[in-house]
């Protein structure tokens, strides 16, 4: 339910209760003052004689002034009667506005927010979040055809042997594992690595292909190529992804 949906209930409320106060209103005008406010009462002394009888509002209308003054009277009660309806309407607009939508509108919020739980929770249960390893290992595993071809391409050596070491590191970040301020990238390829319980004799002839890729100033040839492509290899086989 909308707010100006509810806003609209409340006016709506607050029109049927005016109108019913209108029609007793109208009913009790056309009844008389008399039938409807004083009546006869019970006479316990038999049947109303057929002489007029005299009342106590009567007897002080004509001490006061006669029919001008309890005319006067009628109009004080009518404009008494009018200013309790309007009360009423003001005390009923006050508890719609201040009470019924304020809880409509706060009964819609918590709905609303039980049911994002509820779905959050069916969300939950359908997504398992994997462990950081397994995420790794999965990511790694289903990398190693493209990670093997950078290795084996066209490139000259030295690059293909840091552009196979560097995809470790975009491997561990699609995994969501990210990188600490404080590591070099040697270090937090080296941590993934050991997340995934790959072969350390491997990983450490890779990197220091990599480090003398890097930082050597003589080239890599063909032969540095074919030891990193058996290293990852044997990373490849040796990755533990859990059953």
């Amino acid at each position: 339910m909308t707010a100006r949906r509810t806003g609209g209930i409340a006016v709506a409320a607050v029109v049927a209760a005016a109108a019913l106060v209108v029609v007793l209103v109208a009913w009790a005008s056309t009844s008389g003052p008399n039938g409807v406010l004083n009546g006869d009462g019970f006479h316990p002394a038999g049947p109303p004689s057929d002489e007029p009888t005299v009342t106590a509002s009567d007897e002080a209308g004509r001490a006061a002034g006669g029919p001008q003054e309890v005319a006067h009277h009628e109009w004080v009660r009518d404009v008494a009667v009018l200013l309790q309806v309007l009360i009423t309407l003001l005390a009923l607009y006050l508890v719609l506005r201040y009470l019924a939508l304020p809880f409509l509108l706060w009964l819609r919020a918590r709905i609303s927010a039980r049911r994002r739980y509820r779905d959050e929770e069916l969300r939950a249960e359908e997504f398992t979040v994997l462990a950081p390893p397994e995420a790794v290992a999965r990511e790694m595993v289903a990398d190693a055809a493209a990670q093997r071809e950078l290795l084996v391409g066209t490139a000259a050596p030295g690059n293909a042997v840091v552009a196979c070491w560097q995809r470790f590191e975009t491997q561990a970040a699609a995994a969501g594992v990210g990188r600490h301020p404080w590591e070099t990238s040697s270090e937090y390829t080296m941590r993934v690595l050991d997340l995934v319980d790959a072969d350390q004799p491997a990983v450490s002839r890779l990197g220091a292909l990599y480090r003398e890729a890097r930082f050597s100033e003589h080239d890599l040839t063909e032969r540095h190529r074919a030891e990193a492509l058996a290293a990852l290899d044997e990373i490849h086989r040796t990755i533990g992804i859990p059953a």
